[in-house]
């Protein structure tokens, strides 16, 4: 054999042995680099509405009400988003690939605060969904309906006040 077929020989072996430490590089980065949706966990319920999504190699968390993501919400680093209760399916993306789909439920809340004032006291609705609030007075009883992050005056009397969450197919009074 001559000395250029040898030289021919090594050179395709080079090419080949190249291209499989090339594609394994390509391989070992697109396995690697996969976004994880850490937190929060599949499934969870979670009480309070300010919580933090937990991500590795990712870029960005994609939020939607139904799983196909047909409507969604895309956050940021840094991004905040207020989210009504409900049920959320999400999942991480970075400029590859996506991670798998997780989902979590945000819980309704009741809140409702009394604060005195000068003439007129303040009720304010401090949870995450609209309350019907029923105030009772020496045999008389009415209603008060208070929206989320709204407020109302009221009277300065011994009344009771009571909250429940407001229905969502009751007018408000």
């Amino acid at each position: 054999m001559s000395l250029l077929n040898k030289l021919g020989n090594v050179e395709k072996v080079i090419v080949v042995a190249e291209a499989v430490l090339v594609l394994g590089i390509f391989s070992y980065l697109y396995f690697s680099i996969t976004p994880e949706a850490i937190s929060p966990i599949s499934g969870k319920t979670i009480l309070e509405p300010d919580f933090v999504f937990e991500i590795s190699n990712g870029e960005q968390v994609i939020i939607s009400k139904d799983l196909g993501f047909a409507n969604f919400i895309t956050l940021k680093e840094g991004s905040e988003l207020d989210l009504p209760p409900g049920a959320y399916y999400w999942k991480v993306k970075n400029w590859l690939k996506e991670s798998e789909v997780r989902s979590f439920t945000i819980e309704s809340n009741v809140g409702l605060n009394l604060r005195n004032g000068y003439e007129k006291d303040v009720l304010e609705n401090s949870g995450t969904v609209p309350v019907d609030v029923t105030k009772k007075k020496g045999g008389i009883t009415s209603k008060i309906g208070v929206d989320v992050g709204e407020s109302v005056e009221v009277e300065k009397d011994e009344a009771i006040y009571e909250g429940s969450e407001a229905s969502p197919d009751q007018s408000r009074p």
